[in-house]
């Protein structure tokens, strides 16, 4: 008996050794926020900075009925509106931070919804008199005050939507209204989260929570937990998706409204104008990817009979499509490993950018938060150079990329803050800036490829690599029915929050085989709050991919000149419009017809080099 009860004790231990720790209870401690370092020792100190936001904002007011009468005017409100964007930007990510930790700390973020209404009530008839700036009279003020062309891109951006601006007392009041009208439904969509019980699991001698670690027991080398975690978080899903679908549906219908007033067909394509880019550029994107779709269901066929012989399955289901490639080995990193690993990984890009990278991933600065607990929000966002937040890193490689991605728009913000002096010229197309960020998930696996020896290790990565790349056809999806969901909303063919379900399906056929064979499918839109929190979003993402596989190919025919004008070009920050920006600084024409094109073939040959190993 003794010698059974050590063999079971000694098995017990094993199993429960198997279970990956990605942190050490030291790195449990420092891989949070520190608010207090990054920003207000006290509340006093917070007060004192929303009352120094108020007070630039009386000052800005001064200017009411003077906006663009000389040169001088203009030079003093622009060097007032840079100085209310640092403080905004403060605020902001101050409150988003704490909410993000602890979802029911939403003191903050309530304040600085109060402080933006009241801010951008006050401030709206700047771009209503602006309308009056003619292109001659601008030139004027230039040569008056040479100091007003670093700010010519936002004055002449502000003139270019001027046409749709509505009168002074309406951009007010709707300004005043938009925390009552915008912000409740992505509270709601968190609540509903929060107060829904989607079941925990045992996996690799760990227990896990399911709605907060989907991803990584889709990993699990238990098929049956595996199959249980899909179906319950799915079931969880749908029992949900009558609140979050009626969220969904009131802030689309109440952001197509005041779209029309402006004069758009909806908010979709005051989006894109707001971007710089056009319905038909957007629709051609799709298009071409849908016609290349067969690229991506080859893909999806393939992970499944990869799951066949890796696991000796004779039907595979969509269950099985994370199960590691057979021959290769899925690379697991602490905290601390990981972000001495993005640290190298990115060097390439000069001492500048690595100063920047060095100082943010430190945990001693507190500016990282990816320790998973209870009320936390869902993924993960940046704000600002301020820091970031991971709703709970598990050591995969995808999670190590996502702290890559966040460190990009955090380095861009810190670098053009250097360069610019001023928060406001990091502020630019979300695809552009989305592309700073991928393109350091592409130099995160470069990085692997070149310096691991093991090859089941570096199959493994060249998997990763591969099904990034391939990731762009379920951005598409996402954002395909983001702009979809807003046309049938605008156009009254999606009534209610069940209509979603039903575009969710319809724009998924195009996209995945499996949405014929899983009815739950129809609710994973739920999956993703920026539906919600960003609105519009989705399709930043799909030109940043494209943009960021173009940077790629760059880099690797001239890696040290590449990241030179590279670099150059994130801290310049918006100076001119964005295809001027990638044209002038890296070559790139975001209007080339051929831009997507080449990708193709290139996806292609990596798919084939894997297939062959």
């Amino acid at each position: 008996m003794k010698v059974n009860f050590i063999f079971v004790l000694t098995l017990f231990l094993s199993l429960f050794a198997m279970a990956f720790e990605p942190f050490s209870e030291k790195d449990k401690q420092i891989f949070r926020f520190d608010l207090k370092k990054n920003f207000y020792q006290n509340e006093d100190e917070y007060k004192t900075d929303l009352l120094k936001g108020k007070e630039i904002v009386s000052k800005i007011e001064l200017h009411k009925g003077k906006v663009g009468t000389s040169a001088k005017e203009l030079l003093e409100l622009y060097d007032l509106l840079n100085e209310y964007t640092s403080v905004y930007y403060r605020l902001y990510a101050y409150g988003e931070f704490r909410e993000a930790i602890n979802t029911k700390d939403r003191e903050a973020i309530e304040n600085y919804y109060e402080f933006s209404s009241e801010s951008e009530s006050k401030m709206a008839f700047i771009k209503v008199e602006l309308k009056n700036l003619t292109e001659e009279k601008f030139k004027q003020f230039l040569k008056e005050e040479p100091n007003l062309q670093k700010y010519s891109f936002f004055i002449n951006d502000t003139v270019r939507k001027s046409p749709y601006y509505l009168s002074k007392e309406k951009e007010e009041v709707l300004s005043k209204l938009s925390p009552t009208r915008f912000e409740w439904e992505s509270a709601l969509f968190q609540l509903s989260f929060d107060r829904t019980n989607f079941g925990k699991v045992l996996c690799d001698g760990a227990s896990y929570e399911i709605s907060q670690n989907f991803d990584t027991l889709m990993k699990c080398n238990d098929r049956n937990i595996r199959e249980k975690v899909f179906k319950d978080y799915f079931k969880g899903l749908e029992s949900i998706s009558d609140l979050c679908g009626f969220a969904l549906y009131n802030l689309i219908k109440s952001l197509n409204e005041e779209a029309k007033m402006r004069g758009f067909e909806n908010e979709y394509d005051e989006s894109l104008f707001d971007s710089y880019l056009k319905k038909d550029e957007i629709e051609n994107i799709f298009s071409q990817l849908e016609e290349n779709v067969s690229l991506y269901s080859d893909y999806q066929k393939f992970k499944l009979e990869n799951a066949k012989k890796a696991e000796n399955i004779d039907s595979p289901e969509i269950w099985d499509l994370d199960v590691t490639l057979k021959d290769a080995k899925d690379l697991r990193f602490t905290a601390s490993e990981a972000v001495d690993l993005i640290k190298k990984a990115l060097s390439p890009l000069g001492e500048k950018y690595s100063k920047e990278i060095d100082a943010l991933l430190n945990p001693q600065n507190g500016r990282i938060d990816i320790v998973g607990g209870p009320n936390r929000r869902q993924g993960a966002f940046c704000e600002a150079g301020f820091g970031f937040f991971q709703d709970n890193f598990q050591g995969y490689l995808s999670d190590v990329s996502t702290i890559a991605h966040e460190s990009g728009h955090a380095v861009h913000h810190r670098l053009t803050l250097l360069y610019r002096n001023g928060e406001m010229f990091s502020q630019g197309p979300p695809y552009l800036t989305e592309s700073f960020a991928m393109f350091n998930e592409y130099l995160l696996r470069d990085y692997l490829l070149k310096t691991l020896k093991d090859e089941k290790e570096k199959k493994g990565v060249i998997y990763d690599f591969l099904n990034e790349q391939m990731y762009l056809w379920e951005l598409a999806r996402r954002a395909k029915f983001e702009m979809v969901s807003y046309d049938e909303v605008s156009s009254s063919k999606i009534k209610d929050g069940n209509g979603f379900n039903d575009v969710c399906v319809e724009v998924g056929k195009k996209y995945d085989i499996f949405f014929d064979k899983y009815p739950q499918l129809k609710y994973i839109w739920l999956r993703k709050h920026h539906y919600v929190s960003v609105p519009t979003y989705y399709k930043n993402y799909v030109v940043a991919q494209i943009l960021a596989m173009k940077y790629y190919e760059l880099f690797k025919k001239d890696p040290q000149g590449f990241s030179k004008k590279y670099v150059a070009m994130v801290e310049n920050g918006m100076d001119r419009e964005p295809e001027k920006l990638l044209k002038d600084f890296l070559g790139i024409d975001l209007n080339d017809k051929n831009l997507l094109k080449g990708m193709f073939p290139l996806i292609k040959n990596n798919f084939d080099e894997l297939k062959k190993m």
